[in-house]
């Protein structure tokens, strides 16, 4: 809680929440937390939140844990410590009425699998929105290609990032600087 450079202090409830995510889950070096809407929406229902139906979705196969207990904002470290625990050994976390949590060694894994999170779940909320059911992938395909994904995850997350780096760099320098 300690500001190291600038002025002001930290938000209370991402304080509260990182916090104790960083002190209990060591290996969460990087933890992103957001109300992106369609993670967010598929965070509103009841049931699992995201379905095995597209490519994307696959990647987090074996990987999401979900906080069912929203009990308002995380105004003390018991709240963060909550979600911390509920988080197990996952890399996403959905928090039930309220968004989704993203861990990861790296800046640049939490950054991709936030990407692709908030893409699976625009895919999974569009095809919902249609009222047909959706066809999910058969398990063994499911897991399977999750293998297949978490094979080259931390490279390909590096090199996704760096790609956008160079976008900044060009159309918006001062961002870098």
């Amino acid at each position: 809680g300690n500001v190291v450079e600038g002025e002001g202090q930290p938000e209370a409830t991402a304080f509260h929440i990182h916090a104790e995510l960083h002190r209990l889950k060591p290996r969460a070096r990087a933890a992103f937390h957001t109300h992106m809407p369609y993670s967010t929406a598929l965070a509103m229902l009841e049931g699992e939140p995201l379905l095995w139906a597209g490519q994307t979705a696959l990647r987090f196969y074996g990987r999401i844990a979900v906080d069912e207990d929203y009990n308002g904002l995380a105004l003390d470290a018991s709240e963060g410590r909550r979600i911390a625990e509920s988080a197990g050994e996952a890399d996403v976390v959905f928090l039930k009425n309220h968004g989704v949590m993203v861990l990861g060694e790296t800046i640049a894994e939490a950054w991709d699998d936030l990407y692709y999170l908030e893409r699976a779940a625009q895919a999974q909320v569009l095809a919902m929105s249609t009222g047909r059911t959706l066809k999910t992938v058969p398990e063994a395909i499911v897991k399977h290609v999750a293998a297949q994904e978490a094979a080259g995850r931390a490279e390909s997350a590096r090199l996704h990032l760096e790609s956008v780096k160079r976008v900044l760099a060009r159309d918006e320098p001062a961002f870098l600087a």
